[in-house]
């Protein structure tokens, strides 16, 4: 195999889901472009709620009519994220607290200089929508066509606190500063 071709591969193998583990192995606590271990962006809802080990709450009100967009606070192993919901599906994952990682060892508090060493010219720098005057940037891995749709990750950076949060999913759904719209 050329050295082209393995590098590819290996690049390739940090973006995929994790195969189905308990919840309390390494790979099921992996953020990933697609998601966080066995919980995948774009499954059903219901089929989210079924992974053992992660809780799944409705944050707010429900949406109305059900085909809108919500989010649920979830857990995994007792760490938080967030899920958004469009059409019952998952639309993206968020996490603002620490505890997960990415397949590149990023997490919530780790300061901008070290996402760009680790991610270095993958990485595309945009103002964040609303709070550019307070020097939040708003960082983005991606585009990764996977299945053909596009998918990355998207680093809410703030000079003082580092990582603020982390998005994982379609490319323009985590490009997004708004929850849901």
């Amino acid at each position: 195999m050329s050295r082209t071709v393995a590098a590819f591969a290996a690049a390739l193998a940090l973006l995929q889901p994790a195969a189905p583990h308990a919840a309390s192995t390494p790979a099921a606590q992996v953020l990933h472009a697609r998601g966080l271990g066995a919980l995948v962006v774009g499954m059903p809802l219901d089929k989210a709620r079924r992974i053992p080990g992660i809780a799944l709450e409705p944050q707010g009100p429900p949406p109305v009519p059900a085909d809108y967009c919500t989010y649920f606070a979830g857990r995994l192993d007792g760490k938080p994220f967030r899920l958004r919901v469009m059409e019952d599906r998952v639309n993206r994952i968020e996490l603002n607290a620490a505890g997960f990682r990415t397949r590149s060892g990023i997490a919530v508090g780790d300061s901008l200089e070290q996402v760009k060493r680790t991610y270095g010219k993958a990485l595309v720098v945009e103002p964040h929508h609303y709070l550019w005057r307070q020097g939040f940037v708003l960082m983005v891995l991606g585009p990764y066509r996977i299945e053909g749709s596009d998918y990355g990750m998207a680093f809410v950076t703030s000079p003082e606190k580092g990582v603020t949060e982390i998005r994982a999913g379609p490319y323009e759904e985590i490009r997004q500063s708004e929850g849901c719209q």
